[in-house]
């Protein structure tokens, strides 16, 4: 179970780091149309919050055996946040965004995509937190 736990929060943590860091702001440093640009990153932070569901799913039950480094109050509270936060982005924040862009209301957007990105970060961090957590000696 540790081998799945590892492997589990290390495919989460790759992808959340890979394609908040990595791949969506290259989709807008390389692409001319910000159109097709948004329209990817979206897919794929959409794509990041079920992954970050399953991962997290995974994890809680790894960390129902009482033993596991995952069993922890503070590794449960990490999982939920680094869970959660991509999928209130989307399931929240994405459809307000949606209809401030279809509106013209720009400056909603924006805010509402700055509210976005800082989920995301926190996200990021957590999930930064829940790798130290579970990679750290017991003690």
């Amino acid at each position: 179970m540790q081998r799945l736990a590892s492997l589990c929060i290390t495919f989460w943590a790759g992808s959340l780091w890979t394609i908040c860091g990595v791949v969506a702001p290259s989709l807008f440093a390389e692409l001319e149309d910000r159109h097709t640009a948004g329209r990817l990153a979206a897919y794929l932070f959409q794509l990041e919050a079920f992954i970050g569901l399953a991962m997290g799913l995974v994890l809680l039950a790894v960390g129902m055996k009482a033993t596991n480094p995952l069993g922890t109050q503070r590794a449960r509270l990490l999982i939920c946040v680094t869970a959660a936060m991509p999928l209130i982005s989307q399931f929240a924040l994405g459809p307000v965004m949606d209809r401030a862009r279809a509106a013209g209301d720009m400056a909603r957007f924006g805010m509402l995509h700055g509210a976005a990105a800082v989920l995301f970060l926190i996200a990021c961090i957590s999930a930064l937190l829940l790798v130290w957590q579970f990679n750290r000696p017991a003690e």
